[in-house]
């Protein structure tokens, strides 16, 4: 047997990070339970009587208001007890899952209480005003003051010695007392949340404490954490991380995993490649490890790009699914090259690139959907698909010396006097405008393309997703790459009025 740990210590500071946010995420949890249970009582015309009899002979005795706000600090000493957070989950998780059965309680057992009216005055006041205030009103059966205590001390007796256990047991049975004698529960109310305690933790810890489900859980943080950082840099992420999670509701939590996990791996790759990621040292260096790492099955780093990695390649059904991940990643990673050379790419080499790029990652995201159409089955919506990209990114990708625009109409600009690496100055000359107009128009030809590819492809599982691509990309050819480019609209009218 492993020794014991040490009961108390100063945690690490990542790991104190990690804990603070958990306690931070029960906290707004049990506020938006616990409170909207209080609140939708408040409409119910009455409540059942608990109290026994022997009950009106307990004084009040305001004083104690002192020992039942002190649970607060008998919560928060987990950050101390528990200083990693795959040991804080079992202890957040049984408080999350005893406050989501307490307000099933609270609505479907609403409970009066048949304490008289207090009133306090003198140095107690504002303690007890306290306590009043973090009881709210309505909420007794069960008492989640003594639950919460309770489970305290069975969690940290697991840790504590002889003494620890006993000062726990105490402190958990001086508020459940402090409860009766504020005149804040009654003693069914004690009894109910003493036995909620109990059962949850000897149900929840267990099963909190699997590997596999921590290692489940960690996967999901970073997702979650990955998903933020992207949005936080575009909003067009962040919406794509919402269909990703709505993707899940409607399938095996675990079974959809593998979409969010493949995006957020994918695109944290193509974020250090872009430079919007910082790394140590060159990035064409990082993805280079960690092609190595991933390739040779080991996966052992904990970083959240090989964690992703591992988990992707390990949820991917084939190994043709698994050698697209790595070309895909290898083709990416040719555009790092391009920056760092500073090169212009001529028309084909360019269209060739892009099209590699869409066709992998489209291919990839009808594997994890399970579809059974493919990239190849609608070639102009993948070379669609490329044109929406550059124009998305056109100007921040110049900027970044990511030149998507062919070497002889970058020649061509400069012979003009213009900057080709600058947006506004390539299409204020003669040759950007006119490449970007005849870019626009053959936008508008692939995508009537697609629209006749897809239609063929009537009835096969995965058409709706590709249908999606192709109306996203419509809206981005008809409104928002006009909006920029105003003299685009000319064309458009144009079209239009030939049609």
């Amino acid at each position: 047997m492993s020794p014991r740990p040490a009961l108390f210590g100063w945690p690490g500071k990542d790991e104190l990070l990690r804990t603070a946010t958990m306690a931070m995420g029960f906290a707004l949890f049990f506020l938006a339970i616990y409170g909207g249970a209080s609140w939708l009582t408040g409409f119910y015309p009455g409540g059942l009587r608990v109290e026994l009899p022997f009950e009106r002979h307990i004084p009040f005795m305001p004083s104690w208001a002192l020992v039942y706000v002190s649970m607060d600090v008998l919560l928060l000493l987990s950050l101390f007890i528990f200083r990693t957070w795959r040991d804080m989950v079992p202890f957040a998780l049984a408080l999350c899952a005893e406050t989501a059965l307490a307000a099933v309680c609270f609505l479907l057992l609403p409970v009066e209480v048949a304490w008289p009216p207090r009133v306090v005055e003198g140095a107690w006041a504002g303690v007890f005003q306290l306590a009043d205030t973090m009881n709210l009103e309505r909420n007794y059966l069960p008492s989640l003051h003594v639950a919460f205590a309770c489970t305290a001390a069975l969690a940290y007796a697991e840790r504590a010695g002889a003494l620890g256990r006993a000062v726990f047991a105490l402190w958990a049975l001086a508020i459940a007392v402090s409860t009766l004698l504020i005149h804040e529960h009654h003693v069914v109310d004690v009894v109910a949340g003493a036995l909620l305690a109990w059962g949850t933790w000897r149900w929840v810890s267990p099963w909190a404490r699997r590997a596999s489900f921590l290692e489940a859980l960690r996967v999901e943080a970073l997702c979650a954490r990955e998903s933020y950082r992207f949005a936080r840099r575009h909003l067009r992420y962040g919406l794509i991380a919402l269909v990703l999670y709505r993707y899940a509701l409607s399938r095996w939590w675990r079974q959809a995993q593998v979409a969010r996990v493949g995006f957020c791996f994918l695109q944290l790759v193509d974020d250090v490649l872009d430079g919007d990621r910082a790394v140590e040292g060159e990035p064409l260096d990082w993805v280079d490890a960690l092609l190595r790492e991933l390739e040779s099955g080991r996966g052992e780093g904990t970083g959240a790009a090989v964690t992703l990695g591992r988990v992707l390649l390990e949820r991917l059904d084939d190994e043709a699914a698994r050698a697209q991940v790595f070309a895909l990643v290898r083709t990416m990673r040719k555009d790092r090259e391009r920056v760092k050379s500073a090169r212009w790419w001529d028309e084909e080499a360019l269209r060739t690139q892009q099209r590699d790029t869409f066709r992998l990652s489209v291919d990839l995201m009808l594997q994890v959907a399970r579809a059974e159409v493919r990239a190849k089955d609608a070639p102009a919506l993948i070379d669609a698909f490329a044109w929406c990209s550059v124009m998305r990114d056109l100007r921040e990708d110049l900027a970044q010396g990511l030149y998507n625009v062919p070497a002889d109409v970058a020649a061509a600009a400069r012979g003009e006097g213009a900057d080709p690496t600058r947006i506004d100055a390539l299409l204020g000359s003669e040759a950007g405008r006119a490449w970007m107009v005849a870019e626009y128009g053959r936008a508008r030809a692939l995508l009537d393309e697609s629209a006749r590819q897809l239609a063929a492809l009537e009835g096969r599982p995965g058409l709706p997703l590709l249908r999606l691509f192709q109306r996203s990309i419509e809206s981005f050819w008809r409104r928002r790459l006009p909006g920029r480019h105003p003299f685009l609209r000319e064309t458009s009218a144009g079209r239009l009025q030939g049609a």
